[in-house]
């Protein structure tokens, strides 16, 4: 795990959008400020210039000489001297004078005369930078009918004061926006780290387990998604842990079972090379054969249950009459039980159920529950074969039920797990009723085992059932 690369997608993602959204919106926020503060100094302006206007239309019946007088007037008596210039404009487009006195030697920028000649109401505005480098806010407005040589009246006012309010809100903007970058710079590294921390730890832990120390468990202090990941981590280091400590002991047990047939193969065969009396090399063989079958078997389970784990066997599936493949089952344990004084009981059924199964597979399924059942019972004890047939719901269920040492109840929800091998559990590889559940899965059906230690065991398949042989 890179963890540089969660900050990296961190600044690329979350910072990087925070920061072009404060971009824009300070942006946004300049514009309207200044759209705000030029608009109010422009009605200003304007309110300022309209009265005057209104003032000499009020006055247009007075001669030239009254009007001029009147004007020269406003000029010397104007109270806002402070904020506007007021200016008088001649035929000839210069200046005449001022409010202030002062004659300014620019006159460049004189163009609103020309837009206040265009302007339906003769009233024009503008900005502009002087000589001098001052920006300005004027408004001009075209006197009608004109006194004299004064064809026009002008009002100018300074607008280095609002651009100055428009620069402090611009840099009030600029620290806000700092300050939200540094605080989500600040607020997200500590959440990022808060992430990474924990996730380096875990990763470290996944390292090591997954060299095999699955012993290890990760420390939980979280109580979030960090906390469940941390508890699945540990959950699979501990179930890992059962399936070494299950492997090893598959290993173990395998080994032994192994060696149990090799060594008689072996003394025997020895013996056999060793005489010419004809009822020891004939009794020497049937040892080596019998061995050699428990040996073959042995193998052809571990290699099922392997194949099945991988979904690598493809059952082939045909109609069978489910009651003839239990009966061929039976009659071939009934010697065996015979022999150690095991009473064999299984009531056929007289109706033909038919299912769609693995004819080889089945067959596999009830050699390992009759095995399992002969080798936990005791001479004298009896091993049932039930069949339990319902036709209105197309299942069968087929138990072998034994009175035999029975299943510790801690054990019965185990005994199914590849390799286990339960307390009290005899020479076996420890697959034989996981490979039954694999088989079972694989048909779609159901196995459950049921048992209580000391007083019996019961083992149980489900299948679907199919209406007729029919098409066989």
């Amino acid at each position: 795990m890179n963890s540089s690369s969660i900050t990296k997608k961190w600044i690329k993602g979350s910072l990087a959008t925070t920061i072009a959204v404060l971009i824009i919106a300070a942006i946004s926020i300049v514009i309207i400020v200044r759209n705000s503060y030029y608009s109010a100094a422009e009605n200003a302006i304007l309110s300022r210039i309209n009265t005057i206007n209104g003032t000499l239309t009020a006055s247009s019946q007075l001669s030239d000489r009254e009007r001029t007088q009147l004007l020269y007037r406003m000029s010397e008596e104007f109270t806002e001297k402070d904020k506007f210039e007021f200016m008088f404009i001649g035929t000839n487009g210069k200046i005449l004078a001022t409010s202030t006195g002062f004659m300014p030697s620019d006159e460049m920028h004189l163009e609103d005369v020309h837009l206040a000649q265009n302007a339906s109401d003769g009233i024009s505005t503008n900005i502009y930078r002087t000589s001098l480098g001052e920006k300005v806010l004027t408004a001009t407005c075209i006197i009608k009918p004109e006194i004299d040589s004064i064809y026009a009246i002008r009002l100018v006012t300074s607008l280095e004061k609002v651009d100055g309010e428009i620069n402090i809100m611009v840099a009030l903007a600029f620290l806000v926006a700092v300050a939200i970058v540094l605080f989500s710079v600040m607020s997200g590294m500590y959440f990022v780290r808060s992430i990474v921390r924990p996730i380096r730890d875990i990763e470290a832990s996944a390292a090591r387990i997954s060299k095999g120390q699955f012993g290890v468990r990760i420390e939980n202090n979280y109580n979030d998604e960090l906390g469940r990941l941390c508890d699945t981590i540990n959950n699979m280091a501990r179930e890992l842990g059962k399936s070494e400590e299950l492997k090893n002991e598959f290993i173990s047990s395998v080994s032994h079972e192994l060696r149990t047939p090799l060594t008689a193969i072996k003394g025997w065969a020895e013996t056999m090379n060793g005489t010419r009396d004809k009822s020891t090399i004939q009794k020497g063989t049937r040892v080596i054969l019998s061995e050699t079958e428990r040996l073959y078997g042995m193998v052809e389970n571990l290699l099922d249950f392997s194949r099945l784990q991988q979904s690598d066997i493809k059952l082939t599936k045909e109609k069978l009459d489910l009651v003839a493949e239990i009966g061929e089952a039976v009659i071939m344990f009934s010697p065996r039980c015979k022999q150690s004084g095991i009473e064999l009981e299984y009531k056929e059924p007289e109706e033909i159920i038919a299912v769609m199964a693995d004819k080889s597979r089945l067959k596999q399924v009830m050699v390992n529950l009759l095995d399992n059942a002969v080798k936990y019972t005791p001479a004298g004890g009896k091993i049932q074969v039930i069949v339990d047939y319902r036709p209105k719901s197309n299942a069968v269920s087929v138990s072998v039920l034994d009175n035999g040492k029975g299943i510790h109840r801690e054990d019965i929800d185990k005994v199914t797990e590849k390799f286990y091998k339960g307390r009290g559990a005899k020479r076996g590889s420890g697959i034989g009723l996981a490979l039954v559940n694999e088989i079972i899965d694989a048909h779609g059906g159901r196995f459950v085992v049921q048992s209580e230690y000391g007083k019996y065991t019961k083992m149980t398949f489900t299948l679907n059932t199919i209406r007729t042989m029919k098409g066989k």
